[in-house]
This record gives structure tokens, sequence and C-alpha cells, in this order.
């Protein structure tokens, strides 16, 4: 007979989700150092059908945004439910001025890892298609081997500067 109480499994879920709510936060505040930045978080219709976390209207650029949040070296297809995948790749396809973004934050505090990046899923689908897998390892975001754009963390409020980002959008 098993123990009441609550499983490894699930104490260890909650604490993934739990990481990753923390860094939806940390962008969400991020977006409030942009100037004429409006942002708008896309709440689940029940079922996971939610095609992201939010979506953000720059001058120039509309971002449909997921973020996820790793212990790993890697970031895993996996990571995303089908729906997110097609949501980000059909708004990709929609509207030239449309990116369909996944932000990603490599953190594992025990040894000292806090990088995050952002990048079009369309191009790292393409990358991953031609390496035969599907992920695509922290060292490659951190040589560019697929267009993305690394996200300083402005420690002093652990938020990110996404001044970068807005820049360098249209070469993603």
């Amino acid at each position: 007979m098993k123990p009441l109480g609550i499983s490894s499994t699930s104490k260890q879920q909650r604490e993934r989700q739990q990481r990753g709510e923390d860094f939806q936060a940390e962008i969400r505040s991020s977006w409030a150092r942009i100037p004429n930045c409006w942002r708008m978080r896309i709440k689940d219709g029940g079922g996971g059908t939610r095609p992201a976390d939010e979506i953000v209207l720059l001058e120039d650029v509309n971002i449909l945004a997921e973020h996820k949040r790793t212990e790993a070296y890697r970031f895993e297809l996996s990571y995303l439910r089908t729906d997110q995948a097609k949501g980000l790749i059909k708004f990709d396809r929609c509207l030239a001025r449309n990116y369909g973004l996944v932000f990603v934050s490599f953190n594992n505090p025990e040894i000292g890892l806090d990088e995050a990046y952002a990048f079009r899923l369309a191009r790292a689908l393409q990358y991953m298609q031609s390496k035969g897998r599907q992920y695509v390892t922290l060292e490659e975001f951190a040589q560019e081997v697929i267009p993305c754009a690394k996200l300083p963390r402005i420690a002093a409020d652990l938020t990110y500067d996404l001044g970068g980002l807005v820049t360098c959008c249209k070469s993603l």
C-alpha cells in the first residue's frame, strides 16, 4: 500500500511547472522596459489548446511567444505540445512581420547555469531536421548555428534585456 502524500514524480512536475512560471514572469516584467510594447497573455482554451504563452505587439514586429525553462544543456522539441508548435509555425507564416518565437532559459543554479535565448521555431526545426534529431544544444545556441538572440540577464531585478532581441528580430 502506497503512503498518502505527494509522489516524487508529481513533486518534480510541480517544481518544473513553477520554474516555467517564474521564467514567464521574468519575461513579462522584461517587456515593461521596451517602449511602444503591448503584450497579452494567452489564456488556455481548455484541454491544453493554447498556441503559446503570450502575444507581443511592437512597432515593427508581432511576436507569438512560448517560454520554456530547463535545467538541461539542450532544448528538446518534446518541450512543446503539438498545438504550440503548430501555432508558432502558423503565426510565423501568416504575415511578414510575425515571428513565432521560443524563449528558452537554461537555468540550473546548482551548477551556475543561467543563460536565455530567443529563436524562431521554424528555423530551429529546419536545423534539427538537417541534423536528424529533435533538440538544439546550449552550445549550438551560444555559437548561433541557428539565428537566435541571447537575452542578457539584468540581475538587479531578475529580468532580461530584450532590447537586443527587438533590434535583431528581423534577422532571426
